[in-house]
């Protein structure tokens, strides 16, 4: 059996389990992101990573984008985020080189000096649908099992067997785990800022 890390090979996996094919997978992936959204906090966002590929200093913001971590290049490392107004000025003044700094507008993340080339973006993302053509989101890269789980609860529950419960529980078990790490992560990263006299 192959591994699960996009929606073809989770599709093809439902098929496996199940040992059957005439489930609607489709129909089943879109339950479970929906069970998933239910038992996540509406605003809860996973950090998220991707490589952008610019175009004379331009990309599109990936599927998903809640705010901007860190943009990285492979080489000479971060790049500085700054305001749109900062990183167009210093197009007009640096046309060619390796990018210093980074803004959000739009739809697009720009870059200055205008650059061709990949460059590594770490994002916060919300749940994306998989699709034929979103074919991976944070939660399955993370936990492919809770997508399989789900999914095999709705199938399961569809075909009204009473094993189905056990399905849904492993799989909120595996989200709720995603959520813990995640908030730790997040309170190991704050610092705290107390008012007063420093001595």
């Amino acid at each position: 059996m192959a591994a699960i890390t996009d929606y073809a090979s989770l599709s093809t996996a439902i098929d496996e389990w199940a040992e059957r094919t005439d489930w609607d997978t489709d129909q089943l992936i879109a339950l479970a992101e929906a069970e998933f959204r239910l038992h996540l906090d509406p605003h809860f966002s996973r950090e998220a990573s991707t490589t952008l590929t610019f175009t004379s200093g331009s990309a599109s913001i990936p599927t998903g984008f809640v705010r901007p971590l860190a943009l990285n290049h492979a080489t000479y490392g971060p790049l500085v985020e700054a305001s749109i107004g900062h990183v167009r000025e210093r197009r007009i003044w640096l046309t060619t080189g390796i990018p210093d700094c980074f803004a959000i507008t739009g739809s697009t993340v720009e870059v200055a000096p205008s650059y061709t080339g990949d460059l590594t973006f770490d994002f916060e993302s919300t749940l994306t649908a998989l699709s034929g053509s979103n074919t991976t989101n944070w939660l399955i890269t993370a936990a492919p099992q809770a997508y399989l789980a789900m999914c095999m609860f709705f199938g399961k529950a569809k075909d009204e067997d009473g094993m189905a419960g056990n399905y849904r529980a492993q799989a909120l078990s595996t989200v709720d785990a995603l959520v813990q790490q995640s908030t730790v992560a997040q309170y190991g990263r704050a610092s705290t800022k107390l008012r007063g006299a420093t001595p």
